[in-house]
């Protein structure tokens, strides 16, 4: 969920379009700075998976396991992964997963979703319109509950659970 006191304006289409980019920049950033700079990074919640950072190029970073796969993940695929895990407000977990790369847990395969754990799961919460309230005119005070592909808001309000255009309903802010 984002601090009401970082949200600017009651649009949300503007903010969501605005924030979205930014956040998503910051979380790729601090993925490739962590993986560049330690080169191994064990993931939380498993037991003997480490990734190794085996380089990029302008479109691709590549990762490997100890004795195990290489994968290449292109950037445009990993943008893409990080949007779909702000936009669903969480990050599946790792657990038992086995060690193909065509395995698939929620949306993701298994090399995605070892480079999303690369950043602990609060990184993302706290970036994530999930769990912001906002204001429809009729309906009241509601809290996010995920954003679809299509960038349409589902909102959980007192009386009932509803998809709704971004521009239906504005932010509830600090002031």
């Amino acid at each position: 969920m984002i601090e009401s006191t970082k949200i600017n304006s009651s649009n949300l289409k503007t903010t969501l379009e605005e924030l979205e980019e930014v956040f998503l920049d910051e979380l790729e950033n601090m993925l490739v700075t962590r993986l560049m700079e330690n080169k191994r990074v064990v993931l939380p919640g498993t037991k003997n998976n480490v990734v190794e950072y085996a380089g990029r190029t302008n479109f691709k970073i590549r990762l490997k396991r100890p004795n195990k796969n290489v994968w290449s993940i292109t950037f445009q695929d990993f943008r893409e992964s990080i949007r779909k895990v702000l936009r669903e407000g969480n990050l599946a977990p790792v657990d038992g997963m086995g060690d193909g790369g065509s395995v698939k847990n929620g949306k993701f395969d298994l090399p995605t979703l070892f480079l999303l754990h690369v950043l602990p799961p609060e990184e993302y919460s706290k970036r994530s319109f999930v769990g912001n309230h906002v204001v429809h005119p009729t309906l009241g005070e509601g809290e996010v509950l995920r954003i679809s592909d299509s960038g349409n808001v589902e909102v959980e309000f007192p009386s009932r659970v509803v998809m709704l255009k971004p521009s239906f309903v504005e932010l509830k802010t600090a002031s």
